[in-house]
């Protein structure tokens, strides 16, 4: 016993690394722990919309803005594009190897098995089945009727002198490791994302009239047009956002479509998608009116283009000249007075000198939508600009999505689709026929359906003269007794006792191989 335990250590010492990995990686708690820990980081990804998902081109500003601090720290963690992180693909790895190494493990001796299973059944195994019949006085041409049964009912068939296997389903057997190979699949489907050129999705916001182009897709788009309507007057309740979209390849049109939610536009493998709106309007065209502020005399209007404002303006004998234009004003002192947010005019601010012949030119800041901080910047201006008319409109979001993996995950879930079907719906199914001293001995086994596998075994059997059966229960596995440490006797009593001959165990065990595990 100390030599077999000695032999046994020096086996596991004798271990390589690979061979660590390999039993590693072919635990099923290994697995079980790599499964919970990918559900739990799936959560964690949900609780604030991922970056690709979000109605902003900026996720650093739009977690904080929106969700405040945590929200920032679930960016900072980079929780905000965990499926793309490398520590969540890395658990994917691992899922993917412990699939193929449990797998090896298991489908290799299941095949072995049934490849090898005996036609020559012993009796004590046939007998032990939960169906059974037998028939006495019967000959060879029986196990011949049975086997011209079976053949009628699709059994494959296998025969040796005196003994008969028929079977038939033994791929729903494999059934769950159809499923790990649909799963390997769209694990792969996955991975493909990492190959240049496979994978893009992102956000393109683009302006009226504005062309972008992508070098990820190799085309570029243009927003030939922006629709934007609500159910109410308070605007609250958007009703549709749609865009006119024009497909460049360099300066050839190459696809236009109008598009509207959920109705994309496919081109070159990429989807375009009407996926959201900028729903702060941005300033597009006005026209300002130029008057004295004490009086409110009016001395002409000029017309400005807020995404292309022009050097210098005219407003009757008055020449206005652009000295600060900031498209997004903001002002703070504690960052160094007045900066812009963004290049887009979502709150324009314009510094101008004023000025006409024989006058000294005066500069004055003009922000229509902050009018109390142009009055506390400068509050002995002489004139006052005020805007009389606006033309607003509404960045448009458009998502770019190409993803070459597709294909390969819808494979994938047909492959575990039909592992399912396989495991849920069909059955391996197995007789075996013994003639032994005038008696034929039946036995049925069944990885499931007992009943279909009772009437159809009944079926087959009852040209033989055999009345039907039914399957018997299964039976529980016996308790173990426990050990009890044998009494000493004396050398020459024990010398007395008769040797009782051992019942052979080999015997019910044989042809078991081949049954349900």
């Amino acid at each position: 016993m100390q030599q077999a335990e000695t032999q046994k250590q020096k086996k596991q010492k004798q271990k390589s690394l690979f061979d660590h990995v390999w039993d590693f990686f072919a635990s099923v708690r290994v697995a079980i722990v790599i499964i919970v820990s990918l559900a739990l980081t799936a959560i964690l990804g949900t609780i604030y919309p991922q970056e690709n998902a979000i109605p902003s081109p900026n996720p650093e500003f739009y977690y904080m803005d929106t969700y405040g601090k945590t929200g920032d720290l679930y960016y900072r963690l980079g929780l905000s594009d965990m499926y793309n992180s490398w520590w969540f693909l890395t658990l994917v790895l691992m899922l993917a190897i412990s699939l193929i190494i449990c797998s090896i493990e298991r489908v290799v001796p299941l095949y072995k098995s049934l490849k090898n299973q005996p036609v020559a059944r012993k009796v004590i195994a046939i007998r032990s089945d939960r169906l059974y019949a037998s028939k006495d006085g019967a000959e060879e041409a029986d196990i011949d009727l049975l086997a011209a049964q079976l053949k009628k009912k699709r059994y494959k068939l296998r025969r040796e002198s005196g003994a008969l296997l028929a079977e038939k389903g033994r791929l729903p057997r494999f059934g769950a490791y159809i499923i790990h190979i649909g799963l390997l699949i769209i694990i792969a489907g996955v991975f493909v994302r990492l190959i240049p050129g496979a994978y893009f999705s992102d956000m393109v916001w683009l302006k009226e009239g504005e062309r972008k182009y992508v070098d990820e897709v190799g085309f570029g788009v243009e927003n030939n047009g922006f629709e934007l309507e609500f159910y109410d007057k308070a605007q609250t309740r958007v009703k549709k956002y749609e865009t006119d979209v024009a497909v460049y390849v360099g300066d050839e049109v190459k696809a236009t479509q109008h598009l509207i939610v959920n109705e994309p536009l496919k081109f070159n493998h990429t989807l375009i998608f009407q996926n959201s709106y900028d729903p702060n309007p941005m300033f597009k065209k006005g026209k300002v009116e130029l008057t004295d502020k004490k009086t409110g005399k009016s001395f002409g209007t000029f017309d400005i283009d807020f995404n292309d404002p022009q050097q210098s303006y005219k407003a009757g004998e008055y020449t206005l000249t652009m000295v600060n234009y900031y498209p997004d004003i903001k002002v703070d002192p504690d960052k160094g007075g007045v900066f812009t947010n963004s290049r887009d005019p979502y709150n324009p601010g314009l510094q101008l000198a004023i000025s006409k012949p024989g006058m000294e030119p005066q500069t004055q800041w003009m922000m229509p939508l902050a009018p109390f901080v142009e009055e506390m910047l400068g509050q002995d201006y002489q004139f006052k600009l005020q805007l009389v008319q606006v033309e607003l409109f509404n960045m448009t979001g458009l998502r770019l999505q190409k993803d070459l993996g597709i294909p390969v995950v819808y494979t994938g879930c047909a492959v575990v689709l039909w592992g399912l079907v396989l495991c849920f719906y069909f059955q391996h199914r197995r007789i075996w026929a013994r003639l032994e001293d005038g008696v034929l001995h039946i036995g049925a086994n069944t990885s499931k359906n007992w009943l279909g596998m009772s009437k159809e075994f009944n079926k087959a059997t009852a040209p033989l003269g055999i009345e039907a059966v039914t399957a018997k229960p299964k039976s529980k596995p016996k308790a173990k007794a426990p050990k009890v440490a044998p009494k000493q006797e004396p050398q020459q009593e024990l010398q007395q006792e008769p040797q009782q001959e051992e019942t052979p165990q080999s015997d019910v065990s044989q042809g078991k191989e081949g049954t349900e595990q």
